[in-house]
């Protein structure tokens, strides 16, 4: 600008050179060019300064434009996004088991609580479920105790004094009763360790028939031993001294060599 003013000056100057007389009023119009000059970049810096004042906010996940009332602004760091990407985001980490939920932006690792405006404009279910998380994530696992009945599981606390053992408890949510030592339905009639040698009994057992489906070994019908025929008739004599048909199971008789005959 200086210099589009210093090439009039000159360019008057070559045509009119100044004189001591004329020099004051030269000078006048020197001075009105050059605000005429600068007042003609003024309105376009004002539309500018409008323009950046008025601009529709762009959320920076869904990359749609949105209203300014829709946007979220995260506390500790400068980024925004609207309600709705904000919500499915915080949901995500929430099916994943996080609960220290972080700035989606690229490289910020401003962590974000469930309060201010996230708190006002996020559905309140998500809100519930984001803060129950963030509780539970603060508890030691050594503490935490889940219903053992499947259609409750309600997280529990033990907050009992160190060295107290709890055992009979009822759950606050089903008001059921449950061994909170062994985290199963109450064992009415026994004791911790009795209920733990009969669950392991129960176990092995379970383990024995499932070996013996895949085995396809027979089950004796009076003593119920499991039989493992590996060669010979299917006429079989048990240690019990009853006499079973390998392939059926059922008390042997002449009949089965004809009808069980392999």
């Amino acid at each position: 600008m200086d210099m589009i003013i210093s090439a009039l000056i000159d360019g008057f100057e070559d045509v009119f050179p100044l004189s001591d007389d004329t020099y004051a009023e030269e000078l006048q119009f020197q001075e009105a060019l050059e605000a005429s000059l600068n007042l003609s970049t003024t309105p376009d810096q004002s539309s500018s300064s409008r323009h950046d004042l008025t601009s529709t906010p762009v959320c920076r996940i869904c990359t749609e434009e949105k209203q300014k009332s829709d946007m979220v602004q995260l506390e500790g760091c400068p980024h925004s996004f609207c309600s709705i990407c904000m919500a499915k985001h915080v949901e995500y980490k929430l099916q994943q088991n996080i609960a220290v939920v972080s700035c989606p932006a690229e490289d910020c690792n401003n962590v974000i609580q469930p309060t201010g405006s996230l708190r006002r404009m996020m559905p309140t279910d998500v809100i519930a479920r984001w803060e129950e998380a963030i509780t539970a994530s603060m508890i030691l696992d050594s503490q935490k105790i889940h219903c053992p009945y499947e259609d409750c599981s309600e997280m529990l606390v033990n907050d009992g004094e160190e060295g107290v053992v709890v055992k009979e408890s009822e759950c606050p949510s089903c008001r059921r009763l449950f061994c909170a030592q062994c985290r199963v339905r109450w064992h009415q009639g026994f004791d911790c360790e009795e209920f733990g040698k009969l669950n392991r009994k129960r176990k092995d057992k379970e383990k024995l028939r499932l070996l013996a489906r895949k085995n396809k070994w027979k089950e004796c019908p009076n003593c119920k031993v499991f039989v493992d025929k590996t060669e010979g008739c299917i006429h079989i004599t048990c240690r019990c001294k009853f006499e079973f048909c390998y392939k059926c199971g059922s008390r042997w008789n002449e009949r089965h060599w004809k009808t069980c005959q392999e």
